[in-house]
Parts: C-alpha cells; structure tokens; sequence
C-alpha cells in the first residue's frame, strides 16, 4: 500500500510543509491548526464507519491542548471527509494513512525540540503522543496479513482519500488561513 500512495504522500509532505512549516511558533500553530482541521472529519467519518479495533485514537484532542497551550484556538472543521468505498478494506486504508502519519509526527517532534534548543519550547502532546504510534504497530501486522489485490486495491482507496483529504485542506489554507 505504501507504493500505491508514496505519489500522494511525497506531495502532502511537501503542500504540509509549504502551508504551515513548524519553525517559529507561528508556523507551528498553523501547522496544528491544519492538522486539526484535516483531522475532525476523518475522525467522524471513522467513528461512523470502522469498527473499534480499525478506529485510530483521536488525535483532535491532544492537538486543541496544544493550541491551547500557545494560546490559539482549534480552527474549525476542514472541508467534509468521504472515501469513495466505505468497506472493511477501504476503512482499513483510512486508518492505514492516519495512523501513519505518527511516523512523520515523530521526525517532526525531532525538528520541533532541535527549535526549542533555541530557546523556543513549543507544546508537544500531538507530536509525542504514543497511543497513535501504538495504534499503528498493530494495524501493521495486520495489514501484512491481508489478503488479495481487490482488498488491496480497496485500503489503496481508502489511504488515497485521506491523502486528498489533507492536501485540499492545505491548499484551502494557503489561500485563506483558518484562524
């Protein structure tokens, strides 16, 4: 599934990084706040849709206390999150590409406590979270157990809607910020 989605993935890392950045804690709070507003509706369309063993911990919450902390407010919600197939594989790919993102949270956490040797320190309960991290070591064996192409094809989808899903909500703030 990473070959079926490293297109999408290398073009959010790039739209992230262009829209928000985590540098100086202004960008830092446009980064969360991005982060904020891609994640509720995907967190609510997995509410609705995945069982509770496919349904990643709620990241939503741990990035408002850190907005908080710097004195911000959650934007409000991204634009309205849908997948084009809504099965069992398809809600897998979903989780598959959000829990993933803890892996680029932790080279973020890095660049973010490297800014901090700077004298900046910068609230990190998103970034360092470990249940996400968790979440995702389990989903990964069991992905590696999944079956055929279809089923593949189907969590291909599903990842491909949550990279979509995050790259509109990026270019959404680059053209008007969410404050």
């Amino acid at each position: 599934m990473r070959e079926a989605t490293a297109r999408a993935h290398d073009l959010l890392d790039d739209a992230m990084r262009a829209a928000s950045g985590w540098e100086t804690p202004t960008d830092y709070v446009r980064f969360l706040q991005l982060q904020h507003a891609a994640r509720v509706p995907i967190e609510a369309w997995l509410d609705r849709h995945a069982p509770a063993d496919l349904n990643p911990p709620h990241m939503t919450l741990l990035i408002a206390q850190d907005l908080r902390a710097m004195n911000a407010k959650p934007p409000c919600a991204g634009q309205v999150f849908s997948s084009p197939l809504q099965d069992r594989n398809a809600v897998l790919g979903v989780a598959w590409a959000l829990a993933g993102s803890a892996l680029g949270n932790r080279s973020i956490l890095k660049e973010v406590r490297r800014t901090a040797g700077t004298g900046t320190s910068l609230p990190v309960a998103f970034l360092g979270d470990s249940g996400m991290i968790a979440f995702w070591g389990r989903l990964r064996r069991r992905i590696e157990r999944a079956g055929g192409d279809e089923q593949l094809a189907n969590a291909s989808a599903g990842a491909a809607a949550v990279f979509d899903h995050f790259l509109a909500t990026a270019m959404q703030a680059e053209a008007v910020p969410c404050s």
